[in-house]
Formats: structure tokens, sequence, C-alpha cells
């Protein structure tokens, strides 16, 4: 779902202005067949539009993602531009934050990239000065933040286009780096194609049947989400009080991983709110809205007949 190299090329050759498919065929010297394929991938990816009969006329599409390409373009050599804003670059870019240090294992886990493509392209956009270094972690630097906007305005498009195929009614949640939640008030199962349920709408699978709200959340691309995951998704679509006494006795009820929790939560930036949740669950006491004690308890024997202790001493 990132751009290829290939993509970009085209695109920066249609950023001049509108240009039949003949001429782009020449001026880029590729095949009719090579450039059919990449042109119809950018227009299913919303980059570019295709008009007219004969002559059939390639143009950029008018959204974000491309009003900010037309800026870099300004303001970056072409072979910067081919360089930063394609493949894991892009990707890159998108988990890095402007101006804010990330730890690495962080920008790797929001990036979806392997630990050598993490080093790797890190180092290649230090040397451009793109990106800075300090002793708390990586950041975009000020001068580029233009390029990470891009990037995450790109994204963003590739999930909201993603989110419409899987109902058109559906709102995209939260977005990421090649992953995606939506909400949608139509329920089509636990999978659905790529499209895994989570939240509290999982709960049930773990013993915590909850009367639904209507609103259902799923998350994108499929895999086997895991109880730590359906957590971190339910707090990040929002909690109350209702949520947050559902969350502590699952989490009381069921072994689970505290560090795969927090880094999960760093991740979907709720670690506040999954701290306290830490916190209470190894005996602090919390207001409002976190549930009493009693409260926790009756839930615990309602479903499971009573949860001994606190879940400190059965995590990771």
């Amino acid at each position: 779902m990132t751009l290829t190299k290939a993509e970009l090329r085209v695109l920066l050759a249609i950023a001049s202005g509108p240009i039949t498919l003949k001429e782009l065929a020449s001026k880029m010297n590729l095949s009719k067949s090579t450039l059919s394929i990449i042109l119809h991938s950018l227009e299913r990816k919303g980059l570019i539009n295709i008009e007219g009969k004969r002559p059939l006329k390639a143009k950029l599409a008018d959204n974000k993602p491309t009003q900010l390409l037309r800026k870099i373009l300004l303001m970056l050599p072409k072979n910067w531009t081919l360089k930063v804003l394609s493949g894991s670059s892009l990707k890159m870019l998108s988990a890095l934050k402007v101006e804010e240090p990330q730890s690495p294992w962080l920008v790797q886990l929001k990036a979806n990239v392997s630990r050598a493509t993490l080093h790797r392209v890190l180092n290649e956009l230090m040397e451009m000065l793109i990106v800075g270094k300090k002793k708390d972690g990586y950041f975009v630097s000020e001068r580029f933040a233009v390029l990470k906007d891009f990037a995450d305005e790109y994204f963003y498009l590739q999930n909201s286009t993603r989110t419409k195929e899987f109902n058109e009614k559906a709102v995209l949640a939260w977005s990421g780096v090649e992953e995606l939640i939506l909400a949608t008030e139509t329920f089509k199962g636990k999978c659905f194609g790529d499209f895994q349920l989570t939240g509290l709408a999982r709960f049930s699978d773990y013993g915590l049947p909850l009367i639904s709200s209507g609103v259902y959340h799923y998350y994108w691309p499929a895999k086997e989400l895991e109880l730590e995951e359906i957590v971190i998704h339910a707090l990040k679509m929002g909690y109350d009080a209702r949520e947050l006494l559902y969350v502590i006795v699952l989490l009381k009820a069921h072994p689970f991983s505290k560090e795969r929790l927090k880094r999960l939560a760093a991740k979907f930036e709720v670690s506040p709110i999954v701290e306290d949740i830490l916190e209470f669950l190894q005996g602090e006491a919390k207001s409002y809205p976190f549930p009493s004690r009693e409260e926790v308890e009756e839930l615990c024997k309602r479903y499971f007949g009573g949860c001994e202790g606190d879940s400190e001493g059965k995590t990771d």
C-alpha cells in the first residue's frame, strides 16, 4: 500500500500538468502495458485522475497528498523526492514525529518494518538531515515537516479508501501505517475478508458478553488478534466507567503480557490510561471513572466465579 519508486516517477511526471497517456509513455520510456498497470494503481490509490476519451489524459487528483506533493517538489531535488517518498522511507516518515524523539523500537512498531530496514532507512534520512537523533530517540526535523505531513495524508487516504471498500457508511476511526481501525453499524461477523472484529465486541470471546451499542470496530489487515490488541483497540476507541470496568475485569480474569500491553499502548498513544489500569490492578486507588473494588469483584464472580488476586502475578 506504500508508493513504489516506479509509481512515484510517473506521479512526478504528471505533477507538471495534465498529459496524454501517449505523451507520458514516451516521456517515461515505458511500454503501454507497464504504464497502464502503474496508472491503474495510482488511480486506485486516489492520486491521479484519468479523463477524456481520445486522447486520454492523466492529471493529479485534487486532495491533500497531491497538494503537499506540489509543495515538496518546490523544496526538494527530484532524486531526493524519489528516495524519501517511496517504499519503507515513506512508512518511516509517517511513524516518526516532528521534533519529538521516539525510541527505535516504537518507530519500528509504528512503521511495520524489520529492524534491519529501520536502521538502514534512519541512517539514510539522517544523512539527508531529514531525521535527527537525540538521546531519547529519532525525530523529523521541523524544516522537513511537510514530508511527514505527506506520509500521514497518503496513508490516511489509502486507509479511507480501504474503509469504504468494507462499507460505504463505515468511518475510519484510527489510521496507521498500512493498518487501520474502522467503525461501522454493520456487523459482518468476526472475520470479513481482510478485516477482523476488535474492541469491546470481542470481549465475549473471553467470557464477557456485552450488549452492543450498535457500533462495531474492525481492524485491518486481518490476523488473529490477541487479548492485548483487543484491549488496546477498545481503549483507543474511547472509554468511560463502563468500558474501564470491563477492561479491568477482563485483565484480572485472563493472563496477559504487561510488556506487550505497554508497547501497544505506546503505539496507539493510550499509555496514560493503560498505566492507570495496571496500577489499579496492583492495588492502587483510582478515582472516577475507575470502578470501585466491589464492582470489579461482583463482575468477576458473575462471569468467572471470582478472580484470584490481581493480574500482576500472571502477566508476561
